[in-house]
């Protein structure tokens, strides 16, 4: 291999493929990636990734019942610069209604 496309030593080695190319489409439409996606860029299982958001070790949304995670987020949390998802607001709870 020619020294030219080595990587340095300890310097991660972004992953080339169909994962890769599918996460390009996804930011390109404006789209956050799914589980699987991360998955494949940190070399881990989608569970693994789902418990690190859900434990808010790893920027990550719930939408519904599944994860959505900002791409700008997970690189940023990739290069380990500071992060941070705006939580959403409680809801107020209602008022009993004919009680006293």
């Amino acid at each position: 291999m020619d020294e030219r496309t080595k990587p340095a030593r300890g310097e991660r080695v972004p992953p080339r493929g169909k994962m890769a190319q599918e996460r390009a489409e996804r930011e390109l439409n404006g789209k956050n990636w799914e589980a699987r996606h991360v998955a494949d860029l940190i070399a881990l299982s989608e569970l693994t990734v789902k418990r690190m958001a859900r434990g808010g070790r790893l920027p990550a949304l719930k939408v519904g019942r599944s994860w959505e995670f900002p791409p700008a987020k997970i690189r940023a949390w990739y290069a380990g610069e500071p992060w941070e998802i705006p939580r959403r607001p409680r809801r107020r709870r209602r008022a009993a209604r004919g009680r006293r």
